[in-house]
């Protein structure tokens, strides 16, 4: 390796001249060299710091719990504020996989730590409703806490005059959401625009109704059980019910049964998570595609005997 020379400067102080060795290994062996002994400067330190805050957050990010819990959301609750106590509980990011309306109660499906990134997926599963269509009057939300918009007369509710309303109900259809509903018209809600007294012109979605069957019915009540696509507004199936009959209905009750293969029997309430506190990290479920599979029994198995089972409430 080339000699360090010294060399005055003008000040009298001295300074440092690597010689240039004269051959390439030297060389690198030099440059290495220089590289240990220059001092780090603020720019340098603080990429170091960033560095190792960066994988302590990772460390973290790893540590933390992570899965998918279901939640049997109790009427009067939003899904915020379930996500909002589960985020307290489990002391992670939380979020869920598909909102519930405050008046309707059932499944909820929460995700929990990096299972957040399952979001999408989930929504993508089928979805069981037990239903509770009331004719008589249509309202501005199309279920029971909107204001009435209509009245009419209780059509005969038969099984032959509902069927063959039902009929035009299933399958993939068209369905124009209710006004009150989350879609963003021109970057506002629509339910937004709504409250404003704006009125909407909504374009039609297609979805599935994969099943619509009648569990029990006594006017001015009709029970639904309802097997259906992501995006399916439950409270327009009500609406357009009402109205293939020449009569007006909204939607009276609502509960939520599965999403995919969760399922409301197994699920928790609010108030059992809380209890269960930290130990709830044990009922997390791993975030894969086996919970997007719906169990047979709620398309084959009559739909009186699936409510019947306690799956409902």
């Amino acid at each position: 390796m080339g000699a360090i020379r010294r060399r005055g400067r003008a000040h009298g102080a001295l300074w440092r001249r690597w010689a240039r060795p004269r051959c390439r290994r030297a060389r690198l062996r030099q440059s290495r060299e220089r590289a240990r002994t220059r001092p780090r400067g603020r720019a340098s330190r603080a990429r170091g710091r960033a560095g190792a805050s960066g994988r302590q957050r990772l460390k973290e990010q790893q540590q933390a719990p992570s899965g998918v819990l279901a939640i049997d959301k109790p009427e009067g609750w939003t899904s915020h504020d379930v996500v909002a106590l589960a985020r307290g509980v489990l002391r992670t990011r939380t979020g869920h996989g598909g909102t519930l309306d405050p008046a309707a109660s059932g499944l909820l499906p929460l995700l929990a730590g990096s299972a957040t990134k399952f979001a999408d997926r989930i929504h993508e599963a089928l979805k069981v409703y037990d239903a509770l269509v009331r004719f008589g009057t249509e309202t501005a939300t199309d279920d029971r806490e909107g204001t009435v918009t209509r009245e009419a007369g209780v059509p005969a509710l038969d099984v032959g005059t509902l069927e063959n309303a039902l009929a035009g109900l299933r399958g993939v259809i068209d369905q124009v959401p209710p006004q009150f509903a989350a879609l963003k018209v021109s970057g506002r809600p629509a339910y937004a625009r709504a409250r404003a007294g704006e009125t909407v012109a909504l374009a039609a979605r297609r979805v599935q109704v994969h099943r619509l069957e009648v569990i029990a019915c006594a006017a001015p009540d009709v029970r639904l059980l309802i097997v259906c696509s992501s995006g399916t507004y439950v409270r327009a199936i009500a609406r357009d019910l009402g109205r293939a009959l020449r009569s007006a209905a909204h939607l009276a009750a609502l509960r939520r049964l599965a999403v995919g293969a969760l399922e409301v029997r197994d699920a928790i309430t609010p108030d059992a998570l809380r209890a269960q506190g930290a130990d709830a990290v044990a009922l997390l479920r791993p975030a894969d595609d086996r919970l997007l599979v719906l169990d047979p029994r709620f398309v084959k198995q009559a739909a009186a005997t699936i409510v019947g089972a306690g799956e409902t409430g």
